[in-house]
């Protein structure tokens, strides 16, 4: 699929938004959010940060599309990817690929509740915002994107797999011990060989500290820059439940606006035979409307309550009670090799500390932790386990999003 023509809007590492219009130059528009966006252009691709649109890489015996498709939606059912209804999150794959017999995947889903203010409804498409962008070959990338963390590979320089790891600033050991997880993950597959270096993207980073840490050429640019095309291998459907039914909508509308342009053809052509007969339903009219201005009053003491009501509805939400948020986390925990310490709760967010096997133990529960179809409404972050005498001392941080 060729981008040369399209309009992107790419995050950027704050919580700021580029706009990138065709032949609009090496600068791109600002904006403070894709809520603001006023283009009307037909040829706008959304791409998403990490934290709204994760992305895996899946090794899977070679077949064809549609068999491929129905390996890719049950991968996805062990992971648990799924939304808040039981069906499959929104996603697309596409086939980088292969090895041995073996396919090479990415596959980019889509993070459920998909967050409001990323819906546009004048998008034609939306993508994992680091595959509008070029990967180093061979190289791991670490980035920072709307004051998070996150970690690429690529196959070929194209994505493979991403995820957000630690929140911006974290320190240089945690993101090395990040890099040396992913290398590792990723030289023990067939199709990867060994990862000849790191990209750091932006800037403040300790480079030399953070290659002296993981003991591989490690590099610092400014920016990645954007590709022109995208693989054309792709199934699936990476748009937003609201704004497929946004879209959905429009075409509903414009079918009930044909409908009403015939309807007020044959109107106008029945108007002089209705005159009279409208001019003796006046006066009904004219009582109704009295009573309707009666009943005015009364109306927006009804709408007032139902606002109120409507501001109770957290403090009536029972899965936001601490003990059944509680009873989630234990039935989430594993039979053995993690103990709970303390947990606190609040409105919106919740923190748990405790002590697990090891800390690798402790970063699976984070991911069971987002993964929940309960627990997974808060955005959960854990600095680097604290490990002392065979145990790993945790504290995740949950925030409801």
């Amino acid at each position: 699929m060729s981008l040369s023509a399209s309009t992107l809007l790419l995050p950027s590492p704050d919580a700021a938004w580029r706009l990138w219009k065709p032949r609009a130059g090496s600068v791109g528009e600002e904006l403070e959010s894709p809520a603001d966006l006023r283009s009307s252009a037909v040829s706008l691709v959304v791409g998403l940060p990490a934290s709204a649109c994760r992305t895996l890489g899946l090794m899977l015996p070679m077949a064809d599309h549609e068999l491929l498709g129905q390996m890719v939606e049950t991968q996805m059912e062990r992971h648990g990817l799924r939304t808040a209804e039981g069906g499959l999150r929104p996603h697309r794959w596409y086939l980088l690929g292969q090895t041995t017999g073996q396919a090479i995947l990415s596959v980019d889903v889509l993070a459920d509740p998909f967050p409001e203010h990323l819906a546009v409804q004048q998008a034609k498409d939306y993508m994992a915002a680091l595959r509008l962008l070029e990967l180093p070959e061979g190289h791991l990338v670490v980035l920072e994107e709307q004051g998070e963390l996150v970690i690429a590979a690529s196959h070929h320089g194209k994505l493979y797999r991403s995820h957000v790891f630690a929140p911006a600033g974290a320190a240089p050991e945690e993101v090395a011990q990040e890099i040396e997880i992913s290398r590792l993950a990723l030289e023990a597959l067939p199709a990867f060989g060994s990862i000849s270096g790191v990209t750091l993207v932006g800037r403040g980073w300790e480079t030399d500290r953070v290659g002296r840490l993981v003991g591989l050429p490690t590099r610092v640019v400014e920016s990645l820059p954007r590709v022109t095309q995208v693989e054309a291998s792709q199934r699936g459907e990476l748009l937003p439940v609201v704004v497929r039914q946004a879209r959905e909508n429009r075409a509903r509308r414009a079918k009930w606006w044909r409908i009403t342009v015939v309807g007020v053809a044959v109107y106008a052509a029945l108007t002089m035979l209705g005159v009279f007969y409208l001019q003796g339903k006046d006066q009904r009219i004219n009582a109704l409307q009295a009573q309707v201005a009666e009943t005015t009053d009364p109306a927006a003491v009804v709408k007032k309550t139902a606002e109120a009501w409507k501001n109770l509805t957290p403090a009536l939400d029972q899965t936001r009670y601490p003990m059944v948020l509680m009873a989630e986390i234990t039935q989430l925990m594993p039979p053995s090799g993690i103990v709970i310490r303390e947990f606190e709760c609040a409105t919106a967010e919740m923190e748990i500390r405790g002590e697990a096997r090891d800390a690798q133990l402790a970063y699976q529960f984070l991911e069971d932790l987002q993964n929940h179809r309960i627990l997974g409404r808060y955005a959960w972050s854990m600095p680097q386990p604290s490990v002392r005498e065979k145990t790993a001392a945790f504290r995740a941080q949950g925030k409801l999003k």
